[in-house]
């Protein structure tokens, strides 16, 4: 008989993670964590995080207690920089995630922090997985670098077994062949753990590149492929970062991103909100151009084998499975109005183009 797992519950639809104010995991909008790899000090991560705040990320990352491949690398502030982690987040209004290392310290973690973070390197360490399951926090579980999309599915079952289903799975680079980039980042993976799971999947393309000129770019893949967020590295000046500088972005590089992808802003200002509806108004329109332009193309070829410029099973089928399709937020009585407009728009170009072949 095939084990039956917790974590396989409702595969395909993903659960709603909420942690703060405006992060919400697996719901239509994706979440951005962001912050330093390591709490240096308290005006170091409070820098940080009103960079990234006024950016619009949702979550505020930090690392109080370090795992290091080196005993001799900075370790962590430990109990202080959970301090100053919790404090630079009340002051920007962002909910904090911070790295839990052992058993021991997860009520402590728990204390100062609204989601705990389980690393690659603990990610089979199950007395942690356990006490995390019953910290009453919910807990972002990254894969470890060489662990099997299985293997990482059955740490997160170590959690949901506690009675926690509040968890969130972040890929963040397997180890390969391929020296050019720190690890791998494997899409291919955390979209097929995403379809065997309804827990929401993630992806942390800075620690899986760990080269700064990538991260944007990899961060734009993650959210284009459907996954529920990105987890990134900013430090207010990355050359003097005291850990993963080579892979950590500048608070206005992350600014510049985040416009870039126009991701809603985590903030409740009105005339935030309104330049990000903006920017999202020009990106729909950009997106609507480039429509008409290959449905111009369409026309052109149904023209030259004599189609006609109407085929209303095919716009049936387009509006069919846009309506199958929403998330919730645009109801499917307005996805068919608002194309059946695209649409006629559309039909109009293609029978102009033939009139005047």
């Amino acid at each position: 008989m095939a084990e039956e797992l917790l974590v396989s519950e409702g595969a395909g639809r993903t659960r709603q993670v909420v942690v703060g104010s405006f992060a919400r995991f697996g719901s239509a909008e994706p979440v951005v964590i962001a912050g330093p790899c390591a709490v240096e000090s308290a005006e170091q991560i409070l820098r940080a995080a009103e960079g990234v705040a006024e950016a619009g990320a949702h979550v505020l990352r930090g690392g109080a207690f370090k795992p290091r491949t080196s005993p001799y690398a900075f370790q962590g502030l430990g109990r202080a920089g959970l301090v100053h982690l919790r404090d630079a987040g009340r002051a920007v209004g962002l909910p904090v995630v911070t790295e839990v290392l052992d058993a021991q310290d997860v009520a402590l973690v728990a204390d100062h922090a609204d989601m705990l973070q389980i690393g690659a390197r603990s990610m089979q360490n199950f007395a942690l997985l356990r006490a995390a399951g019953r910290s009453g926090r919910p807990v972002l579980l990254k894969r470890g670098a060489g662990a099997t999309v299985d293997e990482w599915l059955h740490s997160a079952e170590y959690i949901l077994a506690e009675g926690n289903r509040e968890v969130v799975l972040c890929e963040r680079g397997i180890r390969s062949f391929e020296p050019s980039t720190r690890n791998t980042l494997d899409l291919g993976g955390a979209l097929a753990a995403r379809r065997r799971t309804s827990l929401p999947v993630i992806a942390d393309p800075s620690h899986a590149c760990g080269r700064r000129d990538l991260v944007a770019a990899l961060a734009a893949a993650v959210l284009a492929s459907g996954l529920d967020g990105v987890m990134l590295e900013v430090h207010p000046d990355p050359d003097r970062s005291i850990s993963d500088a080579a892979q950590s972005i500048s608070t206005g590089a992350f600014a510049a991103l985040m416009r870039d992808l126009h991701l809603p802003p985590a903030s409740d200002d009105l005339e935030v909100m309104r330049d990000a509806v903006d920017g999202l108004d020009e990106a729909i329109l950009s997106l609507l151009e480039r429509r008409m332009a290959l449905s111009a193309r369409i026309g052109e070829h149904k023209r030259r084998r004599g189609l006609h410029p109407h085929q209303p099973q095919r716009e049936r089928d387009i509006i069919e499975r846009l309506c199958s399709r929403s998330g919730g937020r645009v109801e499917p009585e307005a996805v068919e109005r608002i194309w059946s407009e695209i649409l006629s728009a559309s039909r109009a170009d293609q029978g102009d183009a033939a009139v005047q072949g």
